[in-house]
């Protein structure tokens, strides 16, 4: 990280610290959950124990990690160490101008950044999570067989 100024420092080790965080609470959850699901299951074996319920439950509490790392990582992206070199080594001068600046390009990246977010935000709402919740629920239950 030499090349790096004072702030992308920061931000890189910040970064680095919430995905630490976040793999650390998301397998803590999922542990959670399944010795939650074991004891249900040893008292009641026809138990629905990995229900869309109790995986929201534990997803709530990783809720906040995941957050602070997004904003860490859009942060990062946008106002991260740049490559000042072009794809291409022998470019003409009229392709040369074709190429943003970076202050376009870090606009562009954060208005691609934003629709991505008004789009899964847009997705959220229109009950797409909980569809994919169940899916991924029910095949972790019924073909991989951790139910």
């Amino acid at each position: 990280m030499s090349g790096y100024k004072k702030g992308q420092r920061l931000t890189a080790w910040i970064l680095t610290g919430l995905t630490v965080l976040l793999a650390i609470a998301l397998c803590w959850a999922a542990l959670d959950l399944w010795l939650e699901g074991r004891a249900i299951r040893q008292t009641n074996p026809a138990a629905v124990i990995y229900s869309p319920e109790a995986v929201h439950a534990r997803a709530g509490k990783v809720l906040p990690v995941f957050l602070a790392w997004l904003v860490a990582l859009v942060a990062a992206l946008c106002f991260g160490p740049r490559n000042a070199k072009p794809f291409h080594p022998r470019t003409r001068v009229s392709a040369q101008a074709a190429v943003p600046t970076p202050r376009r390009l870090q606009w562009l990246r954060i208005g691609l950044f934003a629709a991505a977010a008004v789009l899964i935000v847009l997705g959220v709402l229109n009950g797409g999570l909980r569809d994919v919740l169940v899916k991924a629920v029910n095949l972790c239950t019924e073909c991989i067989g951790l139910g």
